[in-house]
């Protein structure tokens, strides 16, 4: 950041040596550059790809943590207690899935990964809302579809904020991958909120739960899982594998070939010349 003589001091308190027997590196401007809020700007792709799966995820797993209890009662006919007790399944399969997407962001990379998150938790969502009154046997078919639909939106976090921040040059991982949550944290109102629109109800924090509204909800909700998907899989790029240094020159030849970049940099040349 700038401030080389600091970081030496604090380096050898903790080497518990002198000082002055570490070298001072040599900065050159890009290193000491503070960075702006603008900055995040500079790199569209990243900022997409970034904020939209999070938006995405974000508004399709408040909307169904928020409805899916309530929805057990009406739909299974079982007490707040026993829905509460049926969620308890649904919350270990998120848990289940934090580990097998974590593989999978190895195994077949980060971009996959969370395509696979938000196309696997919209296709569930909307199975879920097709076929909400089916059973099998005794088991409730919406229950199990529930399950299955947190172990993608929910088990795909374990991908969605380190892929947030790998996705940003160095000097803007911290920044874009708090923008990036922070963004995405819109899900939590509109979510709600479309959710009431839907239902005609007037309370958008905890809107009225109706059957004829669980199709036409759960679509609404597995569109913003599609939507970070199609993010992943059309506007995002691979990073596995690849070191900060590498995603950092990617990232910046990406920048110079930005429509228009070119001619601006040639009309800069010429006025200069």
């Amino acid at each position: 950041m700038g401030r080389p003589e600091e970081a030496r001091r604090s380096l050898a308190w903790a080497l518990q040596v002198s000082p002055a027997s570490l070298p001072l590196p040599k900065l050159d401007e890009a290193a000491t550059r503070q960075t702006a809020g603008s900055d995040l700007f500079r790199y569209p792709r990243s900022l997409l790809v970034s904020w939209l799966s999070n938006l995405g995820m974000q508004t399709t797993g408040y909307g169904v943590i928020l409805w899916a209890p309530t929805l057990f009662v009406m739909l299974l006919g079982v007490s707040p207690a026993e829905a509460s007790y049926l969620f308890i399944f649904v919350s270990l399969a998120g848990f289940v899935g934090r580990f097998v997407f974590s593989g999978l962001s190895e195994l077949i990379g980060r971009r996959a990964a969370g395509a696979l998150q938000g196309f696997g938790s919209a296709a569930m969502i909307v199975a879920a809302g097709l076929l909400h009154d089916s059973f099998i046997g005794a088991v409730s078919v919406f229950w199990l579809l529930i399950i299955a639909a947190d172990f993608f939106f929910d088990g795909g976090s374990a991908i969605m904020g380190p892929y947030a921040a790998e996705v940003w040059p160095s000097s803007l991982r911290t920044s874009g991958m708090g923008s990036a949550y922070g963004f995405g944290g819109i899900g939590k109102i509109i979510g709600p909120i479309g959710l009431a629109l839907i239902v005609g109800s007037s309370n958008i924090v905890k809107p009225d739960v109706t059957i004829a509204a669980i199709l036409p909800s759960f679509l609404y909700l597995a569109a913003w899982s599609a939507l970070a998907g199609f993010a992943y899989a059309f506007i995002g790029f691979e990073t596995r594998g690849r070191s900060i240094e590498d995603i950092d020159r990617g990232l910046t030849a990406d920048r110079e070939q930005l429509p228009g970049r070119a001619t601006v940099q040639r009309a800069v040349g010429d006025r200069r010349a």
